[in-house]
């Protein structure tokens, strides 16, 4: 009976009829009987059900069935007007209309913003699958699923264009999340005998469409929902479904400096948690945050890291000047924890958000900077005092000529406190003495070109003409970009270097070592072991990886998962640094650099 209702239900979609639904559900329902005489292990794509372990029987045909039927009613039910992801599945039985309430499992997310469902098969071979029953999803939140696609007909097209609801600050519209879907439709509410009309409601609640949350469940288990089999996952999907959507380009972003898209904005990719400790990723020179989706599955594959870290992610023009660039996420970091603290002050100074911010070691982040990245990271566990200014300008900065709004935002990239926000810089093949690459061909073109068109730069150049004579270097003309201050001769960035930071923060170090250059020994290729290493740091692991390679090495990755979780038991003061994992003696590091 299963088996025909899907094929008529198969009939009717290709008709656009409604009621394609309704057969669908029967098929659900039917099926369901049948799959409960055997246990299996399967996996579900888009239109298929491989089952695994034995030969096909009727239970495994009927599990292939049952699985099709379900990603038909969430991938079209919405387009038929009969499914809304944040309340209920409307079916019409033998004799009533039924409402299947949607119910929510383990989410941060509120029910209104499950507006959208996206079915297709996960990524094969992505950490975190877990073979089981229902079918994973990826979410769309309110915001971007009104922009993006409006209110569909079955065969996709759009009839309107819906007008974004307000949402959250730091939730971008363009975040997806996991879940998977369970669904229990009774067999009854298709029986003439049990579905009489006589002084009964229209309308009937009955059976349930549940929406879990994979990342609170342990893989292999049902999460205490029901006496079910284990349930399906695949945390890896919205991370990869947002890769691929991407409109981003980071070689444009670079040379524009401001292409639209490319603000320096602070995001989430879930409501903030007060259960979970912010995991800040800044991507380095060049690139985007997208350099850390593997990082991302691998943390959300993880059963304890994904119940304890929350993912916020940091995008920057990598063409602008680092300290602007800093200053723009000590600002947004401030921000976020006071409006994660109930306090909506977005007129306030990242000073003034600094002192009101939560100091509890538990909620302190652990913030991880590649490359370029991690030098936005040290200016946020940094305090700033004159040095940097010094550094180069000759005159103190009171003495400095100009409108006040630009003296402001000169002020604001020059002197800050570290933020109490912060517990521990993790540092990937960061350059924090500078790279040759910078000072060569081609980055002497980079530099030309970068940010050419930036309005910081132009706003600059005035305070400079206005004040002859006080700034000095690559500061004594022109406001240099971002891979003018990678040079290893840049006074600013050997200022920066020799400033320590803030005690209450732990540094860790992950640092490429692929290849030796006469001049400058072992090398990931851009970044030489001397300029990346870090004698403060907590931990330092060399892995063989190039430099831009590092956050896709095995090594790397699972490094920084083990510093997670060491965080994590500093939290419960049982903790044990991890040990150096290669030895220095051979790398015939300069005796200065260890006193850095």
């Amino acid at each position: 009976m299963g088996e025909s209702a899907y094929i008529v239900a198969e009939r009717l979609h290709e008709k656009c009829d409604e009621r394609a639904v309704d057969y669908w559900a029967r098929a659900v329902a039917w099926t369901a009987e049948a799959m409960r005489e055997g246990e299996q292990c399967s996996y579900q794509s888009t239109y298929k059900l491989y089952v695994l372990g034995h030969r096909e029987s009727f239970a495994d045909r009927a599990a292939q069935i049952h699985n099709s039927a379900m990603i038909r009613i969430l991938s079209q039910g919405q387009a038929y007007g009969r499914l809304d992801p944040s309340s209920h599945l409307q079916i019409n039985g033998a004799n009533q209309t039924v409402r299947i309430p949607v119910i929510h499992h383990g989410f941060a997310w509120q029910r209104s913003d499950f507006q959208q469902l996206l079915v297709f098969e996960p990524p094969p071979g992505a950490p975190g699958n877990v073979c089981g029953r229902g079918v994973p999803l990826v979410v769309l939140s309110a915001f971007k699923a009104r922009t993006q696609s409006g209110r569909l007909t079955c065969d996709g097209s759009e009839i309107e264009d819906l007008a974004p609801s307000q949402c959250e600050s730091f939730i971008d519209s363009q975040t997806p999340f996991a879940a998977t879907a369970l669904m229990e439709i009774p067999v009854a509410i298709f029986l003439d005998e049990t579905c009489e009309r006589d002084e009964g409601p229209d309308v009937i609640d009955v059976g349930s469409v549940t929406l879990v949350n994979p990342l609170v469940i342990d893989p292999g288990t049902n999460g205490g929902l029901d006496e079910g089999p284990a349930i399906a996952q695949s945390p890896a999907m919205p991370l990869d479904y947002a890769r691929q959507s991407s409109r981003y380009n980071p070689l444009r972003a670079f040379l524009s400096g401001d292409n639209g898209i490319d603000q320096p904005r602070l995001r989430f990719l879930e409501p903030y948690s007060p259960d979970k400790i912010p995991l800040l990723l800044v991507h380095g020179l060049l690139s985007d945050p997208a350099v850390y989706l593997q990082i991302g599955e691998a943390v959300h594959a993880d059963p304890l890291l994904r119940q304890r870290y929350q993912i916020w992610l940091f995008r920057y023009p990598t063409g602008d000047n680092v300290l602007n660039s800093a200053a723009s996420l000590r600002r947004q970091l401030a921000a976020a924890y006071a409006c994660a603290q109930g306090c909506d002050c977005p007129s306030r100074s990242a000073e003034t958000l600094h002192l009101e911010a939560g100091n509890s070691p538990a909620h302190r982040a652990v913030i991880v900077g590649h490359s370029m990245g991690g030098l936005l990271s040290k200016l946020q566990v940094t305090d700033s005092g004159d040095r940097l200014w010094r550094s180069v300008a000759n005159v103190p900065f009171e003495q400095l000529q100009g409108s006040p709004k630009l003296l402001k935002q000169l002020h604001e990239s020059f002197f800050f406190r570290a933020s109490p926000n912060i517990g521990r810089v993790v540092y990937i093949a960061t350059p924090h003495r500078g790279s040759q690459w910078a000072s060569r061909c081609i980055g002497r073109l980079g530099s030309t070109l970068a940010g050419i068109w930036g309005q910081e730069r132009d706003d600059y150049e005035i305070i400079v003409r206005d004040n002859p004579g006080v700034f000095s270097g690559q500061y004594s003309d022109s406001f240099p970009s971002s891979v003018e201050m990678l040079r290893p001769n840049s006074h600013l960035l050997e200022t920066l270097a020799a400033t320590p930071s803030t005690p209450s923060s732990v540094i860790n170090s992950i640092i490429g070592k692929s290849c030796w250059w006469p001049r400058s020994g072992w090398s990931d290729t851009v970044v030489p072991v001397s300029s990346a290493y870090r004698a403060n740091a907590e931990s330092t692991t060399l892995v063989d990886a190039t430099h831009t390679a590092i956050l896709q090495s095995h090594a790397a990755q699972q490094t920084l998962l083990e510093i997670l979780r060491v965080h994590l038991s500093t939290l419960s003061e049982t903790a044990t640094p991890p040990a150096l994992e290669d030895d220095f003696s051979e790398l015939d590091l300069h005796p200065a650099l260890l006193e850095i």
